[in-house]
């Protein structure tokens, strides 16, 4: 942003043009297109009519992305000029590039009661939870406290998560209890 631009009155600005790259750790950067703004904007003013972003690249599994979308501006000034908060949406396409928003579905969650052996103060529980992601398939699942583990008696809390190649994750808990011998 250029406060005072050229052009503007006092206490007005303009919203320069800029690219950028969106960085993925592992998977590549997208690169955005944001063109200025010729409009003398005041402080505090959200710019609904924002020119249009233009998706311009990518790299890694991003190679060949494209697309378009709109980009809100809500900018307010602050002692060294103007500063604000860029929101974006749009559309992305990516050659051979399915994405996946939906986290996994993970099975065997129910709730388990077992008996703690003849004068035991813990029992050795036994479960099995699986996750299937609709583009993953079978992904792995780590719970705590791990099955087979010793719980003591009464009622212990297991959390399980599952996370598919894309980052989504589902987390689901259940209870297990454990009670004493008769």
């Amino acid at each position: 942003m250029v406060q005072n631009a050229p052009g503007c009155p006092a206490g007005f600005y303009r919203v320069r043009g800029y690219t950028a790259s969106f960085t993925v750790a592992g998977k590549g950067q997208l690169h955005v297109a944001v063109p200025g703004s010729s409009q003398c904007l005041s402080a505090n003013v959200l710019e609904p009519t924002y020119p249009p972003i233009t998706i311009t690249g990518g790299s890694g599994i991003y190679a060949g992305a494209s697309g378009s979308g709109t980009l809100t501006h809500d900018a307010h000034s602050t002692s060294s000029g103007a500063a604000g908060t860029d929101t974006w949406i749009g559309s992305l396409v990516v050659p051979g590039l399915e994405f996946d928003v939906t986290a996994p579905i993970l099975t065997g969650t129910a709730g388990k009661t077992v008996r703690a052996p003849k004068g035991a103060t813990r029992a050795r529980v036994v479960y099995k939870v699986a996750a299937r992601d609709g583009v993953d398939g079978i992904v792995p699942v780590s719970c705590r406290p791990r099955s087979n583990s010793s719980f003591k008696i009464g009622r212990t809390v297991v959390t399980c998560s599952a996370t598919d190649t894309s980052g989504n994750t589902r987390t689901a808990k259940f209870g297990v209890t454990v009670k004493p011998s008769r």
